[in-house]
């Protein structure tokens, strides 16, 4: 089976603010970027998480978080020098190890650091505040709250989890033979490629493991933020977050959890700009990935979002 990145960078650079009053710097002991407020004092803090296209690409949000008053740290975890290069048993420690730097700052309030991840970074962003108690607000965009298997570049013949902690593989949902197929029917057969199918098949024929690979939600210490996708045609988003509000209503978690999802939009409709509405995107020279949602749904859910998502940090962590 072969999988390829999401390519996002075009569109999350053009959701950044056009003139940002933050300083941007790259981090020393992460890789990654950290932005500050123009202000003074101490503040609370955002940990970023991009998805499957890997790399740096969260570096584009960050400038806006930090105007709104956080220390904003986008966090990359593999396709860059001194990472993996491949999203494959990511140790959650590269995340650890970004809130030990972020929590010592003297220009953070440590006990007011939240994380907020798209996608495979909302998965990542989940698992990561089921681990460390440092985190107390969770931002998870179109996530999902158990691991799936890694995403390899190239032919793959022998299953590995997403994620480890403590040097040891998640337990994860594996890929049903359906996702070859699809694989295959776009890159040999020039169709676009729709992986929505694929991960439907694949939580249809292994439920079973999704209760082992479904992370302890009732660990996070702050509430969270599901947010979802009607016509997400990467993942079933929507079924993701209800699975994980459920766990978090089976587990009494103690916060003001809010699950919100959004009619008609896809996959990356949070960054969906006119320029870029991100319905789908161009892969290799004969193909195309398909992501969801119309360029219509995809910018009026995003502009609803974007409100609901600085009201929330700001409740849980100002």
């Amino acid at each position: 089976m072969i999988f390829v990145p999401f390519v996002l960078s075009v569109t999350l650079a053009a959701a950044s603010p056009v003139v940002p009053t933050s300083h941007c710097v790259s981090a020393t002991q992460f890789v990654g970027t950290i932005c500050t407020p123009a202000t003074s004092g101490k503040h609370p803090a955002i940990l970023l998480l991009g998805g499957s296209e890997g790399g740096n690409e969260m570096s584009h949000i960050a400038p806006r978080l930090a105007d709104a008053g956080y220390v904003a740290a986008s966090v990359a975890y593999f396709g860059l020098p001194r990472l993996p290069q491949t999203l494959e048993e990511i140790p959650v420690e590269t995340v650890g190890q970004a809130l030990d730097a972020i929590g010592a700052r003297s220009d953070v309030d440590k006990d007011h650091i939240g994380i907020f991840g798209i996608s495979k970074g909302g998965e990542l962003a989940l698992l990561a505040a089921s681990t460390y108690p440092q985190i107390h607000a969770v931002v998870a965009d179109v996530p999902s709250p158990f691991a799936w298997q890694s995403i390899p570049q190239g032919p793959e013949t022998t299953t590995h989890s997403s994620w480890t902690v403590g040097g040891k593989p998640v337990p994860f949902v594996p890929y049903s033979a359906a996702m070859g197929q699809i694989f295959a029917q776009a890159f040999q057969g020039h169709a676009p490629l729709d992986l929505r199918p694929g991960y439907d098949a694949s939580m249809k024929e292994d439920a079973a493991a999704i209760p082992a690979a479904t992370f302890h939600l009732e660990n996070v210490r702050g509430p969270i933020l599901f947010i979802a996708a009607d016509d997400d045609h990467i993942w079933n988003s929507v079924a993701q977050s209800e699975l994980g509000m459920q766990y978090l209503k089976a587990h009494n978690h103690p916060y003001n959890d809010v699950y919100q999802h959004f009619a008609g939009a896809g996959h990356v409709f949070l960054f969906a700009t006119e320029q870029h509405p991100m319905t789908q995107i161009p892969i290799g020279a004969t193909t195309t990935m398909l992501l969801g949602g119309t360029a219509q749904a995809n910018i009026s859910a995003g502009s609803q979002a974007w409100p609901q998502i600085m009201s929330f940090l700001a409740n849980a962590l100002k």
